[in-house]
C-alpha cells in the first residue's frame, strides 16, 4: 500500500506526523516491566516513556511484545514455588466496591450515551491536537462537571451479573480520569514537543533540558512533577542512523 502511494519502506524515510490516536503517556515502570507497586508488572499501551514523545504508527504491537515478554520473564524469576499469597488490603477491596455501587443508590436521570459523546467531543475541541491554556482550563471545568453528573446517574440493581449499563458507567468513569490526566499534563508542559503541540508555546525548548510529565493522586487530588529526561542511549544532537551523525 505504501508503494502505491509512492513510499518505499525498505529503502526510503517516510514522513511521519502528529494525529489523535494514541496517548504517549501510561503507568511508569522499569526495564524489566516492574513497578513501584511491589507485584505489579506493566507492559504495552498501559506503559508511558518507551517511544518519548511521539509513537509512530504501529510501534505499540513491538511495545507490547517486547515489552510483554520481558514483564512475563521477570515474573517468572519473582515467583518461585510454594510463595505465600500476600494478605489483600480490605480497605481498599471496601473503597473500589463503594466507588463501583455509586450509581445503584442514584436517582439522577443523566443520559451515559450523551455524557459519554459530550466528553468526546469536548476532548476533541479543547484537548485535541492543538491546545492552549485557556482551552484546556475550560476542559478541567467541564471534566469536573461530567465526574459530578456521572455521579448522579441512575443504574437498575436488578441483575449486576450480565448489566452492561453498568459496565459502561465504569469505563466512562475512567475515561473521564484519564482525560483529567491527560488535560493536566498538556496544561503543566509549556512546550510543544512530539504529538503535543500548544499554540501558545509552540516553540520545543533545549532538547538537552526536557522533561517528562509525572501524574500522581492523593485522594481526588492530581500532583504533577517535571521530571529531567535522561538520555541513556541517544544524546540529544546524536544519531542511530551512522551516515546522518556528525557527532564525534
Amino acid at each position: 500500500r505504501c508503494a502505491d502511494c509512492g513510499f518505499d519502506l525498505a529503502g526510503d524515510r517516510v514522513e511521519v506526523v502528529p494525529t489523535a490516536h494514541y496517548m504517549m503517556g501510561g503507568i511508569e515502570f522499569e526495564a524489566d516491566g516492574s513497578t513501584a507497586l511491589k507485584g505489579l508488572y506493566a507492559a504495552g499501551e498501559d506503559c508511558g516513556g518507551v517511544h518519548g514523545a511521539n509513537r509512530l504508527g504501529g510501534n505499540g504491537v513491538a511495545n507490547s511484545t517486547v515489552f510483554g515478554g520481558i514483564a512475563g520473564e521477570t515474573i517468572g524469576k519473582n515467583t518461585t514455588a510454594g510463595t505465600p499469597a500476600q494478605t489483600p488490603n480490605e480497605n481498599v477491596i471496601t473503597e473500589a466496591i463503594t466507588r463501583a455501587e455509586i450509581p445503584f443508590n442514584n436517582t439522577g436521570k443523566h443520559n451515559l450515551n450523551t455524557l459519554r459523546e459530550d466528553l468526546y467531543q469536548m476532548m476533541w475541541d479543547y484537548v485535541g491536537i492543538v491546545r492552549n491554556k485557556n482551552g484546556l482550563i475550560h476542559a478541567l471545568k467541564k471534566l469536573d462537571e461530567y465526574t459530578e453528573q456521572l455521579n448522579q446517574v441512575s443504574i437498575d440493581d436488578g441483575n449486576r451479573a450480565f448489566n452492561l449499563t453498568w459496565h459502561d458507567w465504569q469505563n466512562l468513569d475512567s475515561l473521564i480520569e484519564v482525560s483529567k490526566i491527560i488535560t493536566t499534563a498538556a496544561l503543566a508542559r509549556k512546550d510543544s514537543r512530539g504529538a503535543h503541540f500548544r499554540d501558545d508555546y509552540p516553540e520545543t525548548g533545549p532538547l538537552d533540558k526536557t522533561c517528562y510529565t509525572q501524574i500522581s493522586k492523593t485522594k481526588n487530588t492530581l500532583k504533577t512533577a517535571m521530571i529531567p529526561v535522561d538520555f541513556t542511549l541517544v544524546k540529544p544532537g546524536q544519531t542511530l542512523i551512522k551516515e546522518d551523525n556528525t557527532q564525534p
